[in-house]
This record gives structure tokens, C-alpha cells and sequence, in this order.
């Protein structure tokens, strides 16, 4: 067998047998889409838990989410749905709808919120912001907060929550 023959099945068996380990120098989200880093792009949902820490009207609240981000290179934009209950003094829904803007840092999404619907029962507002950790290639977990109030007044309360969502 010619020399040029044996050193060509010598570099195929090599290439094939290093091709297999250098895929998994793309991390736990694969290669491609948006580079390293979370995919933050579709539908998700959730639970989250807290409450209104500060004030006289100290709660403690727990609720689901849910919604959809479109990721673009590293913007993310969205919309939420939430609806939860705030105990304290006073048993009292709360279910808004929330658009949301923010900017993804791999793993890490920095966002800010807003949105309407009702607070304490009434019609109000929120309007805040929020971190969130992709931990899992289909799970995260953030923190959040949202200044809530009723339509034409300031915020009146601002609660902090603290959840984990799992994406589709």
C-alpha cells in the first residue's frame, strides 16, 4: 500500500475519532440559533411566590404565569400573563397583562415590564422590571419587580416575587 493511501486512512480514522468529543465543546444549548447561551425564543410557564414587603400594607403573594418571547440576535421581546393572590389583611386577586422588553446576556435576561389589569382586585397597573437565569436548556429561574397601582394614581405598592418558568 502506497504511503500517501496509509496516511489518508490514518488522518480519517483520527478525524473520526475526535470529530464525536469536539461537539461537546458548544456547551449544555448546542451549536447554532443564537450562539452560546439560553434560547429564550418561544412560549413559557410558571409559579412565582413573595409579596409586598415594605409599608403598611405588607402581603404575601403566590401565582402562575404565563407567555411568549421572540429572541432577535440578543433583544427579546414578549408578552405575559399572570394571575395570582396577595394574603394579608386582605384576600385579593390580582391578574394583569404584561408586555415585555429586555436584552439577553447568554444565560442571563435583564427585562423590563408593563402592563394593566386588576390589582387588589381593582383596575390597576404594574410597571417594572426583572433578571431571569436559564439554568437547564428548558427551565430558569428570575426575580422580579413590579410597582403596582391603581389607573390614575401613583404606585401605591411594590412587590418583589421570586419564580421558576419552564420553556417550550
Amino acid at each position: 500500500m502506497p504511503v500517501a493511501k496509509k496516511l489518508l486512512i490514518a488522518c480519517a480514522a483520527v478525524a473520526a475519532a475526535v470529530m464525536p468529543a469536539s461537539a461537546q465543546d458548544y456547551g449544555p444549548y448546542g451549536y447554532g440559533g443564537y450562539g452560546a447561551g439560553f434560547n429564550w425564543d418561544g412560549f413559557y410557564s410558571g409559579v412565582y411566590g413573595g409579596g409586598i414587603p415594605f409599608g403598611d400594607d405588607t402581603s404575601w403573594s403566590a401565582g402562575i404565569f404565563t407567555g411568549v418571547n421572540v429572541q432577535m440576535d440578543s433583544l427579546v421581546f414578549g408578552a405575559e400573563a399572570q394571575l395570582g393572590g396577595d394574603f394579608g389583611n386582605d384576600f385579593s386577586i390580582d391578574a394583569l397583562v404584561l408586555g415585555k422588553g429586555g436584552m439577553s446576556l447568554g444565560d442571563a435576561l435583564v427585562y423590563g415590564t408593563g402592563g394593566i389589569g386588576l390589582v387588589s382586585g381593582d383596575f390597576g397597573y404594574a410597571i417594572g422590571g426583572g433578571a431571569e437565569y436559564g439554568f437547564t436548556d428548558y427551565m430558569s429561574v428570575r426575580g422580579e419587580a413590579l410597582g403596582l397601582g391603581e389607573w390614575g394614581k401613583g404606585p401605591s405598592d411594590f412587590r418583589l416575587t421570586a419564580g421558576v418558568a419552564f420553556h417550550m
